[in-house]
């Protein structure tokens, strides 16, 4: 018997459990009307009557902190205020209660990982939860403890529909299990992948165009490459003040993350893993390719005139008067002192995007090359991500109700939010033309990192795959030897982190 079928086979056991308690003030029976529904809405799906009971998402939060959320406000409105996206989320989820007749409701936990959360409400016996939404790595961190549901198993969801995001959720998969999902519920996908700001007072003032070419006919052609970007980062970097050193009054072509150049090899074609034959994922970083980008990249991004990372930027400086010192950090970009800013659609809603005086366009991730088949914009692994709780609800839940909302409530997200989100926030604000031109080439570009999702190694000393990359940029002189040192034991984790949950049907039973 394979391990689907004895996941089906423990969640209808488990689905048979005694009811043990209640979340909901409303009646325990529901009543379905199944010709028609109780949604008046001729839109191909049949209404249920659920007796006016919530549907609940439990929402773990890293902290209370809002930049760390990585989430956003897209579950639960509670009335209507004129904000776009709170309006939207209000009215898609009223269309649900139309539908469903059922109250769409968030409880946040925060500070703690999900399964440290999910460990204490199933052993409480008063287990409320319809669907958990968290930190992506987080939540990937929590699979092998057996506190989630294989997705492609609900009933009732088609997770190859274009708002559940397929090609994402291929990403997440381990083997033929999708245990961790992205869709339309959430903006995330939209808002958490990554490109480049670029600044168009710099860009003008500096004849970026006239040297190098019109940057947005560039990405249209496929000839945005690696060589093209570096030498418009060249190209942009002044000193302003004519003091010794490069200081924040003076121009740079590009402010990026912690990580640097290391940030940019998703784009370029290189990922971390890649699947085998059997499922699994094994290490695919390295080799000639990465080690001729480093090459590249480094006289660039290791010169401090050229490149600055927002910790570079931040360390000793006075970040009073900014909402945290990310903020402060890209404030150089949105007050005219560097060319290009590596970041994510979210960045749009800071006040100093929002009160940049310059116009500002975007572009994806370069290619290395002219023969590279597509850009990447890869997601970041800590936007927030859905699953499915194994341990269904102790009072009206059932895995047939969940995937019946959840299905719903994507769909209606993608008729009502997700047009609110991409035409009016990000294209309405701010972008002309071509740049929504540009957001629709990287909307179609999204990319999950697997070893970044799935949160390995598990012991904080030891060198992630995303570390190992960095290092061999700091000292390519010791790249081998890095790789080299460390490539068994990330092996045997990814091979061990599989083996485990390959095995959780088999340890339920």
């Amino acid at each position: 018997m394979n391990a689907k079928k004895l996941v089906c086979m423990i969640l209808v056991v488990v689905m048979c459990l005694p009811i043990l308690a209640s979340c909901n003030k409303g009646p325990q029976v529901m009543t379905q009307d199944m010709v028609g529904g109780i949604g008046g809405e001729n839109d191909g799906f049949t209404g249920v009557d659920y007796g006016g009971n919530e549907f609940t998402f439990l929402v773990v939060k890293h902290s209370d902190q809002i930049k760390d959320y990585y989430g956003g406000a897209y579950i639960d409105a509670e009335k209507l205020t004129g904000d776009k996206i709170n309006d939207a989320v209000f009215n898609r989820n009223t269309k649900v209660k139309e539908k469903y007749n059922v109250e769409v409701v968030e409880k946040v936990e925060a500070g703690k990982n999900p399964n440290e959360v999910l460990d204490a409400y199933v052993r409480s016996g008063d287990f409320c939860y319809d669907a958990v939404y968290g930190w992506g790595y987080k939540m990937g961190a929590s699979i092998p403890d057996n506190y989630f549901a294989d997705m492609s198993l609900l009933p009732n969801v088609d997770l190859t529909k274009n708002y559940w995001s397929p090609t994402a959720i291929e990403d997440l998969k381990v083997g033929d299990s999708v245990y961790l999902a992205l869709n339309d519920i959430s903006m995330n996908k939209l808002e958490w992948a990554g490109f480049l700001f670029f600044n168009k007072t710099i860009y003008d003032t500096f004849q970026i165009e006239a040297t190098f070419g019109n940057i947005y006919q560039l990405v249209r052609d496929g000839k945005w490459t690696l060589d093209v970007f570096l030498n418009m980062i060249k190209a942009a970097q002044r000193d302003m003040d004519g003091q010794a050193g490069i200081s924040k009054n003076d121009i740079f072509g590009l402010l990026s993350g912690d990580d640097s150049a290391a940030d940019f090899v998703t784009g370029l074609g290189i990922t971390l893993t890649k699947k085998t034959e059997d499922g699994f994922h094994e290490l695919s970083f390295y080799g000639e390719k990465l080690l001729k980008i480093v090459d590249t990249m480094n006289p660039v991004f290791t010169n401090p005139d050229d490149v600055k990372n927002y910790t570079q930027i931040i360390n000793g400086a006075d970040t009073t008067g900014y909402d945290d010192q990310w903020q402060y950090a890209r404030s150089i970009f949105t007050t005219d002192h560097a060319l290009f800013a590596s970041g994510s659609a979210n960045a749009t809603s800071e006040a100093a995007f929002r009160n940049m005086e310059s116009a500002y366009g975007i572009v994806p991730m370069p290619k290395y090359d002219e023969a590279q088949a597509n850009y990447v914009a890869e997601i970041s692994h800590l936007a927030s991500v859905f699953a499915i709780p194994a341990t269904p609800r102790t009072d009206i839940g059932s895995m047939e109700r969940t995937g019946m909302i959840l299905e719903y409530m994507a769909y209606k997200s993608n008729e009502i939010l997700l047009p609110v989100y991409y035409d009016e926030v990000l294209k309405g604000q701010r972008l002309d033309g071509d740049d929504a031109a540009m957001l629709d080439i990287i909307a179609n570009a999204t990319h999950y990192e697997f070893a970044k999702m799935y949160k390995m190694p598990k012991n904080e000393r030891d060198l992630t795959a995303q570390d190992v990359v960095t290092r061999i940029f700091k000292t390519p002189q010791s790249a081998a030897s890095t790789y080299n040192s460390n490539k068994s034991k990330l092996q045997k984790e990814l091979n061990e982190y599989f083996t485990t949950v390959l095995r959780l049907a088999t340890q339920q039973g």
